[in-house]
C-alpha cells in the first residue's frame, strides 16, 4: 500500500442552494438539473450535495461490488431496482461543471429499518425530497480516468481566487466618502 500523501486540499467559500421535490419526480435528473442550473447561475466550477432528507417509492443502485480492475468475476456492478417506500437517511455527491459527470450515492431505509445504500441511479420520490446543495468558489471538480481503479474519479483543482464585485467597490466607495469628508471640510473653514 502506497504512503500516504500530505495534501493541501482546495478550499473557497461556499454558498448553499435549497430545493424540494414533489411525489413522483425522478431524483437523479432532477439532481443533475439542479446542479446545472445552480452552476451556471453561480459562475462555480463545483456543487455538493450538502444534506438530504426525503422518501422515495422506487429506487436503483448500483451495490458495492463493482469492479473494473481486480479481476472480481463475480460480474460486478450490480443494479438492483426495489419498487417499496424507502426513508433517504443519507444523499451524498459531486457535480462537475465541465460536463465531466457526478457521483452520487444513497442510504435508504425500509419500513422495517433495514438500509441498503449505493451508488444512486435514480429514483422516483413518495412525499417529498428536501436538498440542500452547495458551491464552493475558486474550486474546480473535475472527472479523469484512473488507471488504477478504471473509473473516471474526482480531481479537485484550486482555482485563482476572484475578488468579489463588493469587495473591488470598496476603494472607490472610500475615496468617495474621503473627498465628501475633505469637501465638507474645506466648506466649512
Amino acid at each position: 500500500m502506497p504512503e500516504p500523501r500530505l495534501i493541501v486540499p482546495p478550499c473557497g467559500a461556499m454558498t448553499a442552494h435549497a430545493f424540494r421535490l414533489h411525489p413522483g419526480e425522478k431524483l437523479m435528473p432532477a439532481l443533475k438539473q439542479a446542479a446545472e442550473i445552480i452552476l451556471a447561475r453561480s459562475k462555480c466550477e463545483s456543487a455538493f450535495i450538502v444534506t438530504a432528507v426525503g422518501s422515495l417509492q422506487r429506487a436503483t443502485i448500483r451495490l458495492a461490488n463493482a469492479s473494473r480492475t481486480d479481476g472480481d468475476d463475480t460480474g460486478g456492478n450490480d443494479i438492483k431496482t426495489y419498487n417499496q417506500r424507502f426513508e433517504i437517511v443519507s444523499l451524498v455527491g459531486t457535480f462537475s461543471a465541465d460536463g465531466s459527470g457526478c457521483h452520487v450515492h444513497i442510504s435508504l431505509s425500509d419500513a422495517e429499518g433495514n438500509t441498503i445504500g449505493g451508488h444512486l441511479m435514480d429514483g422516483t420520490i413518495f412525499t417529498t425530497c428536501e436538498i440542500v446543495m452547495g458551491t464552493a468558489d475558486s474550486v474546480k471538480f473535475t472527472r479523469t480516468m484512473d488507471d488504477s481503479t478504471g473509473y473516471n474519479e474526482l480531481e479537485v483543482i484550486q482555482l485563482p481566487k476572484q475578488q468579489s464585485d463588493a469587495w473591488k467597490a470598496i476603494p472607490a466607495a472610500l475615496m468617495i466618502l474621503a473627498a465628501g469628508f475633505i469637501a465638507g471640510r474645506l466648506k466649512a473653514r
